[in-house]
């Protein structure tokens, strides 16, 4: 799966992050503040995220084997969210997809609307033509 043996103590799930993706955004997370208790494990805190967001699954229902709380993923989800770092990490992966050539932005759209609005009242034949279904439904 791409895991290193000494990094995990238990069997890895699919969103886990990869050795190759760890190394590539261990950086870009904020670095822990010296005094206080001592953080969870970074990596596995965002193997715990991953696993609620890729699977849809409540924050209480994190499997007891990953080595951070519940409650821990969850904070640190939000407080990622504030900083920014989930910003800064999508960034690092958009740049190097760029360059290896997988980024194609020739039919990328920017919050923009690409069905045509209408003024006044909507007819039958306005909404499906929009929607597309008038040309399906003329074949039938």
């Amino acid at each position: 799966m791409g895991l290193s043996i000494h990094s995990l103590a238990r069997k890895a799930y699919r969103s886990d992050l990869r050795d190759a993706q760890w190394q590539r955004i261990k950086r870009l997370i904020p670095k822990a503040k010296q005094r206080g208790r001592p953080r969870a494990n970074e990596r596995e805190v965002l193997n715990g995220v991953l696993y609620v967001l890729s699977t849809g699954c409540r924050w209480e229902d994190l499997p007891h084997d990953i080595g951070a709380s519940h409650q821990t993923c969850n904070r640190r989800l939000l407080d990622y969210q504030r900083r920014r770092v989930w910003q800064r990490i999508l960034g690092e992966f958009l740049k190097e997809a760029d360059r290896r050539g997988r980024l194609n932005l020739k039919n990328a759209y920017h919050d923009a609307s690409v069905i045509k609005s209408k003024r006044g009242r909507k007819t039958k034949s306005d909404i499906a033509e929009n929607t597309g279904f008038a040309a399906s439904s003329a074949m039938w």
